[in-house]
């Protein structure tokens, strides 16, 4: 494996690993606001939770590849990561909401358009740590654990899609550019170049 290879590589590598052990904690939390109902099976578990977390991951990883390499374009549907979470239907709205998240500070629409997308998606991130906070009693250290870890948790994929839809700075590139020189003036520069 050539550098070029490996370095494009590493991050669906480290991507991948990180969306496993972010599916991992998932599935803790969840077993924990369970508590003793909580069982685990090799479908749910894994091919519901981990595989897919992993994958998510891996798609991350792919996605920032290709933005450290100067090659945004063309990968905007790797902004659809999150939806390899989507074997279970009911995930389906916040799974949305990490996309609408990173969609809001896009710029790539105009702002009512994200307006409208994006405060529902960080209502919804801000009310489910609220909602565990309710059931697991936040002014015990269990309950207020879980809460943190929640919201932790759904930030890590909707700060992972601000990153990757937001603009470059490529207005910035723009200007710093040097512009053309009208007719005349080139021909004034190039005959101080040739008496230089």
């Amino acid at each position: 494996m050539d550098a070029t290879t490996a370095g494009r590589a590493m991050p669906i590598l480290v991507g991948a690993v990180g969306g496993l052990a972010w599916a991992a904690s998932m599935r803790g939390m969840m077993a924990q606001l369970a508590g003793a109902d909580s069982t685990f099976h090799w479908l749910g578990t894994f091919g519901f939770i981990l595989i897919p977390g992993t994958a998510m991951g891996a798609l991350f990883g792919w996605a920032f590849a290709r933005r450290i390499a100067g090659r945004p374009r063309g990968a905007a549907w790797l902004t659809l990561a999150p939806f390899a979470m989507a074997a279970d239907p009911a995930t389906l709205p916040l799974l949305a909401a990490f996309i609408g998240a990173g969609f809001l500070f896009s710029h790539r629409s105009r702002r009512w358009v994200r307006l409208l997308a994006g405060i529902p998606s960080l209502l919804m991130l801000a009310a489910v740590p609220i909602g565990v906070a309710l059931i697991s009693d936040i002014s015990t250290p269990h309950g207020a654990w879980l809460t943190v870890q929640i919201g932790a948790l759904l930030w890590v994929p909707a700060l992972a899609e601000i990153v990757l839809q937001s603009t470059r700075g490529d207005g910035a590139a723009r200007v710093a550019a040097p512009q053309p020189l009208p007719g005349k003036d080139r021909r004034a520069a190039g005959q101080q170049a040739e008496a230089a």
